[in-house]
């Protein structure tokens, strides 16, 4: 059994994104210059974006997005009824009915649909989340500095003329969006494992109620 559930590790990361987008509009140097992104971004030999530092830098907006996306994430998680909540309802009408209720939460294509749509909501939201942030993390892993529109030169200090050249992806390669993608990456391979764990308990919990 996993230490701590799916919808507490969700309910979690929604407060750390609500927290993020704090910072994102009011204080973004707390995010920029942490020392995570500092640590990860000299390990890996990822330039800090000279954009990032831009007055113009879509910050807010950044975090209106992650508001939204936390959230979506928790009216999902509330609103979906985990396996152990109707196992606990089916349980509660078993022993006020002589019938064996719990049997037929397995026979019923309605109940058996139901038991169901949690795990299969979350496993394919974690699992599209994790390919997404997987490769938006590779692919400013594999970039490498002359290949992100500037120079090196440039992309230590001289911005200026040069940041107009700048397409829409290059201002995904720098620390911060590598850090970001790279947390959420583990955090939803982790949501991923729990999901199975907890599957395969609840096919465990329908065998011994069936019995």
């Amino acid at each position: 059994m996993a230490l701590l559930s799916s919808k507490t590790l969700i309910q979690a990361h929604a407060l750390f994104l609500f927290v993020l987008a704090v910072y994102l509009t009011r204080s973004p140097e707390v995010v920029t210059e942490s020392d995570l992104v500092f640590m990860l971004g000299e390990f890996l030999n990822l330039e800090a974006s000279p954009s990032l530092a831009r007055p113009q830098s879509p910050f807010a907006l950044c975090g209106v997005l992650l508001v939204v996306d936390a959230l979506v994430d928790l009216i999902l998680v509330t609103k979906v009824p985990q396996i152990n909540e109707i196992l606990a309802m089916a349980q509660a009408a078993r022993v006020q009915s002589p019938i064996p209720v719990a049997g037929a939460v397995r026979t019923n294509p309605f109940m058996a649909r139901l038991t169901s749509l949690y795990t299969e909501i979350w496993t394919l939201l974690s699992a599209s989340r994790f390919c997404i942030f997987f490769a938006v993390s590779f692919f400013i892993y594999q970039s490498q500095p002359s290949a992100w529109g500037v120079d090196a030169a440039t992309a230590m200090g001289n911005y200026g003329s040069a940041g107009a050249a700048t397409s829409g992806l290059d201002q995904l390669k720098n620390r911060v969006v590598f850090t970001y993608g790279f947390m959420e990456m583990m955090f939803w391979l982790w949501i991923f494992i729990t999901l199975r764990e907890e599957r395969q308990e609840a096919a465990n919990r329908f065998v011994e109620h069936d019995r």
